[in-house]
């Protein structure tokens, strides 16, 4: 479909202006085609129209999204040389790009610039940078970063929260995901399924099942029942413990609360069974499920 509007670009017939080059280029960058993107912004450029700062930013993203920094800074001097000034905009757009390219420095960099020139950034791109640093676990960095957000009255949201627990339960570091945990609760931040679950699962990687249990029980007395990634953490576990019948008790928990067992769940539940413990295992359930519905019709 580009390539049929690209050649109708060429045509007398297609009446084209700034508003709809910067369409087919934000559509092509959508398409994952920056090249195409670029080449109807050369066109716009070609008949002599004079792209608007959307349309700038728009091919800036293309770019960045090619991993060609250079280009995309070179086209940032342009804009500013054409009287747009920096703004919020601009700043996320490159701070969002340095981040997926892992130059996480850079972005760094950049929000410090971006103070400089009275844009305050929000906690958003503070937390993707911290993210960043968790990534290649540069904890010091990401911590200073953290504090330096709370400096300049950013408040930390749940997904800071959650980077925070799940690297340093990561890294073994239990004491300080538990302390995070805690923070977040007193600044009145309520955990969701989503930090619930990374906690749970770092406990059971750290062989902490008891502490686990603990923290399922507090999920559900908050009024947040364990999903299916709950369960498939916790079967998991008693897999790698041995624990066949509490594996099975947990599967059959899954069921009870209309949760439709997945790969992944039958995957965690067989992972360490012989094969042929794998076809008396699936005969049990079979058995389990069956004895299940005709208990339910009998009901009926």
């Amino acid at each position: 479909m580009l390539s049929s509007l690209k050649k109708k670009c060429c045509t007398k017939r297609f009446f084209s202006d700034v508003v709809t080059y910067t369409i087919l280029v934000n559509g092509s960058i959508k398409l994952g085609n920056s090249e195409m993107a670029k080449e109807f912004f050369d066109k716009m450029l070609h008949k002599g129209l004079h792209p608007d700062r959307f349309g700038y930013i728009t091919l800036m993203v293309g770019e960045l999204r090619l991993g060609d920094k250079s280009k995309a800074f070179s086209m940032r001097e342009e804009i500013l040389a054409l009287g747009f000034p920096p703004d919020l905009i601009v700043y996320n757009v490159f701070v969002d790009g340095l981040c997926n390219m892992g130059n996480w420095d850079e972005a760094h960099e950049l929000l410090q610039k971006m103070a400089q020139d009275g844009i305050m950034p929000n906690h958003v791109r503070y937390t993707s940078i911290i993210h960043g640093h968790l990534e290649i676990g540069d904890l010091w960095k990401a911590k200073e970063l953290f504090y330096v957000m709370l400096s300049k009255g950013l408040s930390p949201t749940i997904v800071t929260y959650t980077v925070l627990i799940h690297a340093h339960i990561g890294k073994g570091r239990l004491e300080v995901a538990l302390i995070y945990f805690s923070e977040k609760q007193e600044k009145g931040i309520m955990p969701n399924i989503i930090t619930y679950n990374v906690l749970i699962n770092g406990l059971c990687k750290l062989r902490r099942i008891n502490l686990a249990n603990k923290f399922v029980v507090g999920m559900e007395a908050k009024g947040l029942p364990p999903n299916k990634y709950t369960f498939i953490i916790l079967i998991n576990e008693k897999m790698n413990l041995g624990k066949w019948k509490e594996a099975l008790r947990l599967y059959v928990a899954t069921l009870d609360r209309g949760i439709q067992p997945d790969s992944c769940t039958h995957s965690a539940l067989f992972k360490q069974l012989g094969k042929d413990y794998k076809l008396h295992a699936v005969h049990c359930i079979e058995s389990i499920v069956l004895g299940t519905e005709s208990n339910a019709k009998l009901k009926n």
